[in-house]
């Protein structure tokens, strides 16, 4: 079936089957980024679930993150807003936001049922979530278990009660200690190493333990596409599957670089999401505005319901549109001032205070599996070049960075200095100042004095 043919059919369904607002089921990872499936090229990944869902969904893999933790991720997915807008600047930084509206407040008078289990992390607008048992919400202990049985009887009484239902699966993997799933069937030694990666033992075995956890992940989207499947949901479903910002690993989490703040999502409902692969740029933010253009034959669109977000409906339903935003914004405040700015192909990362070291105290904490790692790293970059040259990469970014993502996405090559990307960067600043003025944020760096005055610390917290 040509693309032309898929759209007229679309356009044909709707028309004869008039407005029907479709469920949600969302399963979201957690500290996983775009990079670790088999549908985006890592070859040792073992997620043949999700590998299966991709070549049946709309797959977007230049999905951002405005901010690369956990609540800030959460907070921007469930109001639909920006950090600045929603309160959430980072795990540790929070402005109290009056008035926020969150999927609850928004799905609840359309009739909706909805619930999380898992994870949560969020406490934003006036209605809760409906609580569904079966998965393990905190995402900082070992022991996680989960169970569908919740997650069937909630879709049940749903639809008993004759309610659209939208249910958010949050899963724990893969975040930290790394210690569910079987690390032994990711041989160290057959691992491709990220370039900007130094190569050491506990390196490997980092990726090894992410890669288990990424399996417990793919099992899970296998159990809820199993359930779908088994109470014939797939014709008024929207599934979704998002996989959270990157793993805890330097210039992953808590970054604005790639393999920190770029994101899976796929998107299926057979015969009305369009299968393909798509580099259109597009938010976190956009989820919510896009759930409500489904649910509300007459949503006036994110901007002007006042959200950041944009629906994302025109470029899943229709594989004649290639693009969806001309750029993402990144706002990182804690633990170190960094802003980004990425288009389709460019990404310009402004760092604040570039003589601090870039690298958090967690990367130094001793409970930490992924502190081993860079341990590793500094000790071998006192006498390697090449891994002192990575090392420096991490603790001293340049004031401006400039990255062909599209060609680098892993940042290793630094074009600020090329003259003949000087207009580009001047062009790419500017347009970053606008997005900050646009949230409400300082199109400057806070001084000095004020960004050294408090070591950042790693807060002991749930979920974080």
């Amino acid at each position: 079936m040509t693309f032309v043919r898929s759209s007229i059919l679309l356009l044909l369904w709707f028309t004869l089957t008039g407005f029907a607002a479709p469920n949600f089921i969302v399963v979201i990872g957690d500290d996983v980024g775009w990079d670790a499936f088999g549908c985006t090229g890592t070859a040792s990944a073992r997620t043949p679930n999700i590998d299966k869902l991709a070549k049946r969904s709309c797959q977007m893999d230049r999905f951002y993150c405005s901010v690369s933790q956990c609540a800030p991720c959460r907070a921007e997915l469930y109001t639909g807003l920006l950090p600045k807008h929603n309160g959430v600047l980072a795990n540790a930084k929070k402005e109290p936001r009056p008035g926020v509206r969150n999927v609850i407040d928004r799905l609840g008078p359309l009739g909706y049922r909805v619930g999380l289990t898992g994870k949560l992390h969020f406490k934003l607008g006036e209605a809760s979530f409906d609580k569904i048992d079966g998965f393990s919400p905190n995402g900082n202990g070992s022991g996680q278990t989960h169970s569908f049985d919740g997650v069937r009887g909630y879709i049940n009484k749903a639809q008993a009660d004759d309610k659209p239902f939208c249910v958010f699966i949050c899963s724990t993997h893969a975040h930290h200690p790394w210690d569910h799933g079987d690390e032994a069937l990711f041989p160290t030694e057959n691992l491709k190493l990220r370039p900007h990666y130094v190569d050491t033992p506990t390196t490997r075995q980092a990726m090894a333990k992410h890669a288990a956890e990424v399996e417990v992940l793919d099992q899970q989207v296998g159990g809820t596409l199993a359930i779908m499947k088994d109470m014939a949901l797939q014709e008024d479903t929207i599934f979704v599957f998002l996989s959270e910002q990157g793993i805890a690993m330097p210039r992953g989490k808590w970054s604005p670089y790639e393999h920190g703040s770029r994101a899976l999502c796929l998107a299926h409902w057979p015969g009305k999401i369009a299968p393909r692969k798509t580099s259109a740029l597009a938010m976190y933010c956009d989820i919510l505005p896009t759930f409500l253009d489904y649910a509300d034959e007459n949503y006036p669109g994110g901007e002007a319901d006042g959200l950041d977000g944009r629906s994302l409906k025109a470029l899943w339903s229709n594989p004649d549109i290639a693009s969806h935003r001309d750029a993402a914004f990144l706002s990182n405040v804690h633990p170190f001032w960094q802003k980004a700015l990425v288009t389709s192909q460019y990404k310009l990362v402004w760092s604040g205070h570039p003589a601090r070291d870039h690298i958090w105290q967690n990367f130094t904490s001793k409970g930490k599996f992924f502190s081993r790692p860079w341990a590793e790293w500094t000790e071998l970059a006192a006498r390697d070049e090449a891994a002192s040259e990575k090392v420096q990469r991490v603790l001293q970014p340049g004031v401006m960075e400039l990255y062909d993502v599209l060609n680098d996405p892993y940042e290793t090559q630094d074009l600020a200095g090329q003259a003949e990307h000087k207009e580009r960067i001047q062009t790419m600043h500017r347009e970053l100042k606008k997005w900050m003025a646009a949230v409400g944020e300082e199109t400057e760096p806070p001084p000095v004095e004020a960004a050294a005055k408090k070591k950042p610390r790693a807060r002991k917290r749930n979920n974080q």
